[in-house]
């Protein structure tokens, strides 16, 4: 011991000078080379190896210090996004290369000295980040890629058309967009008003006026939790509240509308439900508001038309899902339309009409009135007929546009002519010419053909045997012109 004590200085020296030695060895180990000069490709390459477009393997430059991984990488494609931004031209598949050629990709920055090399590796591609400037080339290229893409949504954030800030403790703002720097003080103060007391709004947009011209504009504030701050989006919604509005008062317009009309209109989506009705058809069909509001389907619907009666009575009760078929099918396509008789004697026309996205409407209308009249003036005019083909004088008349639109049975019977069932239309001059042939008179059927029926004439045609004829052409109102061919009383004294 009492040798050993007085040599623990020069021990405690020589082993300072020893580290001195060791760590003077290092630095000229990993730092030879001219001053300021790159250390070895193997501490600035990181390298990736990919088979059929997925990575199988990876240096440990891929992880972080801990050991980590940095960015899931598994794939081509995704090596290709994480250094895009950096080497823009990479391919979108891997070259198919020799195995001594190599693609070089330089970054896109021309003082960032880093580069991607390609080249082949067995079956696969070898991947190498070089980057001469720092000993990790993945970490660096990373760090890059997230402050790129940092710059990228903050530009995002900064440009969005919705104002955006960054509420602190109190509200107080701590950060905001370029939208919402451009609002108002007083717009500001009302927005944060309604974020601290939402019952002020009750969820609706908030109505801002605008000095400047006067107009109201509407806001839709949001909020959202951030940690401990709070990230406020106000919207600009005045577009969407003024559609609704224009879109309200439309719908309204409608419905008075439909409440107003005389006519049914039932619509069904293409699921065949009920959608829409108005009060005609209740008024029409006796269906109950109850059941229509239930939103039964087509054939729901028809069963209960059937049950009150305001169907016409099947024919066969066996056929009679497969006629509804029927015509629901001839309504898709917009070609049914029919009138219906009733068992009460009133009389429906009904028209299925196809609407967008397979949807359909059915129109009732109730048409009792019109068919009466038409069938009353149909009678008229037959009775009509029927009593001036017993009349012994012949008669035609003309329209003013020169077609013969009536002649009675004498007429027909006398001149050969029939404009009712013939499939030619009869003109003036077909009559001119019918009664030149059968009753020769030159002079008169003359005069007629040059005023066209529009002037008074009138003379005695013969015959041939037969008593004559008293004939006369008289105009009528509204372009019209009959002609008459009477029989003159028999004057022979044996007859009398």
């Amino acid at each position: 011991m009492d040798l050993v004590l007085p040599l623990m200085p020069v021990a405690i020296v020589l082993a300072g000078l020893i580290a001195g030695v060791v760590l003077w060895g290092l630095a000229n180990l990993t730092g030879r080379g001219k001053p300021g000069t790159a250390p070895p490709d193997t501490l600035t390459v990181d390298m990736f190896h990919v088979h059929d477009g997925k990575i199988v393997d990876f240096d440990a430059g891929h992880c972080a210090r801990d050991g980590t991984p940095v960015k899931a990488l598994e794939s081509w494609q995704d090596l290709r996004e994480w250094l895009g931004p950096r080497f823009g031209a990479l391919p979108q598949d891997l070259p198919d290369l020799a195995p001594d050629e190599q693609r070089r990709f330089p970054a896109r920055n021309g003082a960032d000295r880093a580069c991607v090399v390609i080249d082949r590796a067995g079956a696969g591609h070898r991947v190498r980040l070089i980057d001469p400037q720092v000993p990790s080339p993945q970490e660096r290229h990373d760090a890059r890629y997230r402050l790129a893409y940092k710059k990228v949504f903050r530009q995002a954030v900064e440009t969005a058309p919705c104002a955006i800030c960054a509420l602190g403790q109190g509200d107080r703002i701590l950060w905001r967009n370029e939208a919402f720097r451009a609002l108002s003080e007083t717009d500001v103060a009302d927005l944060l008003a309604a974020v601290q007391n939402p019952d002020r709004v009750g969820g609706q947009p908030l109505a801002l006026s605008d000095p400047a011209n006067g107009r109201t504009r509407y806001i839709k504030p949001t909020l959202k939790t951030a940690g401990e701050n709070r990230i406020l989006y106000a919207s600009d919604v005045t577009d969407l509240v003024q559609a609704d509005s224009l879109r309200s008062s439309f719908i309204q317009t409608l419905t008075k509308t439909f409440a107003d009309l005389t006519i049914g209109l039932a619509v069904f989506d293409r699921e065949q439900r009920l959608v829409l009705f108005n009060p005609a058809m209740l008024d029409l069909t006796g269906l109950p508001a109850e059941f229509l509001s239930a939103r039964p389907g087509l054939l729901e619907f028809f069963d209960r038309l059937r049950d009150n009666q305001v169907l016409p009575e099947p024919k066969n009760y066996a056929t009679w899902r497969s006629q509804i078929n029927d015509m629901i099918e001839s309504a898709v396509d917009g070609h049914y339309s029919e009138a219906w008789t009733l068992p009460s004697g009133l009389t429906y026309r009904v028209k299925g009409r196809p609407h967008p996205d397979g949807a359909i409407a059915f129109l009732i209308e109730d048409v009792s009135d019109e068919i009466s009249l038409s069938r009353r003036a149909r009678t008229h005019l037959e009775i009509r007929q029927e009593v001036l083909d017993r009349v012994e004088e012949a008669i035609a008349v003309t329209g003013p546009n020169g077609l013969v639109v009536f002649c009675n049975r004498a007429c027909r019977d006398l001149l050969g002519l029939d404009p009712d069932t013939s499939f030619a239309e009869t003109s003036f001059d077909d009559l001119v010419a019918s009664g030149r042939q059968r009753l020769p008179d030159d002079e008169f059927w003359t005069a007629l053909a040059l005023t066209g029926g529009r002037a008074g004439s009138e003379a005695v045609l013969g015959q041939g045997g037969k008593r004559p004829l008293h004939a006369r052409m008289e105009p009528l109102p509204g372009g019209f012109a009959m002609l008459s061919l009477k029989p003159l009383p028999n004057t022979d004294p044996v007859s009398a």
